[in-house]
């Protein structure tokens, strides 16, 4: 695991080649060489799609907009991305304390990437407020897979990821507003992109008793809590 944007500027994957992490004061882009299909909420190319970049861009804290989505989309035309290709997501956490973990292992090779600010933060079930409009404060994961996995296996990493996610809170001890052990943030987002080759193989499941599971769960665990540890320090 590493977080290299305290340092540097770039970060090419060590086990997916085809991948490059690039930080810009006000965003991340993670380029893909190839063509993945995707499953997210992002506020940008939610929902099942296609996409060969993935940014994560950094608003105010302060920030309100009555139609993010269209927001999104014109910041990716001035910064020259393509948007019918881009997945878009929001946050106010430190870019620079991004924290990146990867893996190859049965079938599948992984990368994953967690930017988390914990101001937010609230416990499922149990949020004391709601609001009509979008917030930011929010843990943004990025998954990225080489390999080939079924729809269901793709729905299934994404409970896997949250588990992971709510694990590392409760571990990191992160409250909420009313003093309980959090879950995540009041506007998490997630992305999950796969190659769809790679491999003979094909996932059909990603629970955490799968190989891929158990890898997406680690890594999930290790880079939520590796960005919320540190998201206060220089």
């Amino acid at each position: 695991m590493t977080q290299p944007f305290r340092t540097g500027e770039t970060y090419r994957s060590t086990v997916l080649d085809w991948v490059t992490v690039t930080y810009q004061p006000d965003h991340l882009h993670i380029c893909s060489a190839k063509k993945l299909e995707t499953i997210s909420s992002a506020v940008w190319g939610g929902g099942f799609g296609h996409a060969d970049a993935i940014v994560n861009w950094r608003v105010p804290l302060t920030y309100r907009a009555a139609d993010p989505q269209a927001m999104m989309r014109d910041q990716l035309f001035i910064w020259g991305y393509a948007p019918e290709r881009t997945i878009g997501l929001m946050t106010a956490a430190k870019l620079t304390h991004a924290a990146l973990s990867e893996e190859e292992g049965d079938a599948f090779r992984l990368l994953a990437c967690t930017t988390a600010g914990t101001g937010n933060a609230a416990r499922a079930g149990k949020v004391a407020r709601t609001y009509p409009a979008y917030q930011c404060g929010t843990i943004n994961t990025v998954l990225i897979i080489e390999g080939c996995m079924s729809q269901a296996a793709m729905v299934n990493a994404l409970m896997t990821a949250v588990e992971a996610k709510a694990a590392a809170m409760q571990d990191a001890k992160v409250v909420s507003a009313a003093g309980e052990l959090a879950t995540g943030t009041t506007s998490d987002a997630i992305v999950l992109a796969v190659s769809q080759h790679g491999f003979a193989e094909t996932h059909m499941f990603a629970g955490t008793a799968t190989t891929i599971g158990d890898a997406i769960a680690r890594h999930v665990y290790q880079t939520v809590c590796e960005a919320v540890r540190t998201q206060k320090e220089e």
